[in-house]
This record gives C-alpha cells, sequence and structure tokens, in this order.
C-alpha cells in the first residue's frame, strides 16, 4: 500500500513540474537547445523554434552566419524573440550559437545563453509587439550602488521606445535569464504614458547596441 502512494505521489510531483515548466519559461531554458536548419527549403527569415500554449520562441534567421569554413564549428550571435502569449509582447534578445554543418544545406544549431554569473553576455533587450516592432527598450544591470563596492544589486530598465523620457526601474533578485518571462513584461505597466517636456532623453540602450547587435527591423 505504501508502496502504491509512493508512485502515486511520484507521478503527481512529476504532473506539477510538467504545468509549471508549460505555464513559465525563462530566456535561460534556452541552454543547450538544438535543433536543425535546411537553408535550401528555409524560406522564412522567423523560425519558431518553440511553442505552447503560453509562450513561443523565435529564431531570426541571419544567413550571412552560415557563410564560414564548413570543417569547423561556427559561435557566432543570434538574435531570439522571447514572446508571452499573455501579454502579447516578446523580449528580443542576443545570445550566442554554434552552427555545425552537417550536409548538404543542412546545419544543426545549438543556443547558449552566454551568461557569465550573474553577467549576462549582452544586457541590451527589446521588447517587441505581435508584428515584432520595437515598442520598448530595455537594459539588464549588474553593478554596486555608489559609495558601497561590496554589495551588488540587479535591476531591468525599461523605456518607451518613442518617448524616451519614459523609464521604470525594477529590482531584481538575479540575473534576468532567471526571471519569468511573463513577470518581466508586467512592468510595462509601470511605464509613465505622460509626454515628457524635456526635448532631449538618453535611451537606455548603447547607441552601438542598437545599431551592431538588432536588426533595424524585423520581417516576418
Amino acid at each position: 500500500m505504501e508502496l502504491k502512494q509512493l508512485n502515486k505521489l511520484t507521478i503527481l510531483i512529476a504532473l506539477i513540474i510538467n504545468i509549471n515548466a508549460f505555464s513559465q519559461m525563462k530566456m535561460a531554458d534556452i541552454e543547450g537547445r538544438q535543433f536543425s536548419i535546411d537553408l535550401k527549403t528555409e524560406k522564412r527569415n522567423v523560425i519558431k523554434i518553440l511553442d505552447n500554449n503560453n509562450y513561443s520562441v523565435f529564431y531570426i534567421l541571419n544567413r550571412k552566419k552560415f557563410d564560414f569554413d564548413k570543417k569547423n564549428i561556427n559561435i557566432d550571435l543570434v538574435n531570439l524573440i522571447f514572446f508571452s502569449k499573455k501579454y502579447n509582447k516578446g523580449i528580443l534578445t542576443l545570445f550566442r550559437q554554434s552552427i555545425y554543418h552537417k550536409k548538404k544545406a543542412i546545419y544543426n544549431i545549438t543556443l547558449y545563453t552566454g551568461l557569465v554569473g550573474n553577467y549576462m553576455f549582452k544586457p541590451s533587450m527589446i521588447i517587441v509587439d505581435n508584428n515584432f516592432n520595437y515598442e520598448y527598450l530595455m537594459m539588464y544591470s549588474y553593478i554596486h550602488p555608489p559609495y558601497d563596492i561590496n554589495t551588488y544589486k540587479s535591476s531591468i530598465s525599461i523605456q518607451d521606445n518613442i518617448n524616451r523620457c519614459n523609464i521604470v526601474h525594477i529590482d531584481l533578485k538575479g540575473n534576468a535569464v532567471y526571471e519569468n518571462i511573463d513577470d518581466i513584461l508586467s512592468n510595462i505597466s509601470k511605464v509613465p504614458k505622460e509626454n515628457s517636456s524635456e526635448k532631449k532623453c538618453n535611451s537606455v540602450i548603447y547607441d552601438i547596441d542598437l545599431k551592431d547587435f538588432f536588426p533595424e527591423k524585423i520581417i516576418k
């Protein structure tokens, strides 16, 4: 009897874990994820590599990344979108990928966050709408507060992409890649809506990041 109850408890725990896995998603969940692309048959610019009832993850295809010596594995950069169906918005990030030429026009890809401890490889991010238009700019920070070099603080700053004076700062417990996607996007409602009287405001994302690491426009 005790063995049957233990088996039932094990099944229940596994079921709860599976439910949570489908109801919550973190950027760290892509670590080590693998998939293949056939460049000859693939016509899309944006490839859906993960999908469930709550989230989708999109891979932004850059064909220039596949132009390398096929004897080697190419370690390069990749744009990903973590899309929440609850908020109908996504987080555009820059992570790492390894590309291995399998045969003909088929390539195997492995994804990595590239994070080291509490530092993200590239802390700049962009929040996009359901058409992948840039709505908000976002920056993750892991720095020590002024005059206290022994204490570090994790936070994200979200900024209206149109009126860049409108910013909200949110404290985090750890690295942003371990935050639930929906928890991050829930902070959009805290960004001020009123127009600022200031003539010029600074972007939370470095201009060089916007220019060099993100596409000017995402075409589905």
